[in-house]
């Protein structure tokens, strides 16, 4: 009785240790290709000046990939992977639009003196 509790117990370990190891994922390379791709994106769009917050979580993310990567907890570093690409994105997103915006006020600027010159113009 009890040799076949031990040969269950270690038939039911072997099973356990030859599918685990045939579950395991790999490194999620892909993922961390995109994160940096999005971080180069953001960092040539000055997200670091213009949306500084969302850039270095971005950088923070990426910072625990390279952690669960060497601690090979690929699944965790597949999720901080997938969490700075989106971050990097939306600082890209971000300094592109405060761009956009400081664009827009300047010209609104020029517009509102031509008006007054306009107006004093035709007075």
């Amino acid at each position: 009785m009890k040799n076949k509790i031990v040969i269950l117990i270690s038939s039911v370990w072997v099973f356990f240790n030859m599918f685990g190891c045939a579950a395991k994922m790999p490194p999620p390379l892909k993922d961390i290709s995109n994160a940096k791709m999005a971080l180069a994106n953001a960092k040539d769009a000055d997200a670091k000046v213009w949306a500084p917050k969302s850039f270095e979580l971005a950088l923070k993310h990426f910072e625990d990939v390279k952690f669960f990567m060497d601690k090979k907890e690929y699944k965790s570093a597949q999720y901080s992977a997938q969490k700075a690409h989106i971050k990097a994105k939306l600082a890209l997103v971000k300094a592109q639009k405060a761009k956009v915006q400081k664009r827009v006020d300047k010209l609104s600027g020029e517009v509102n003196t031509i008006k007054k010159e306009f107006t004093t113009i035709s007075q």
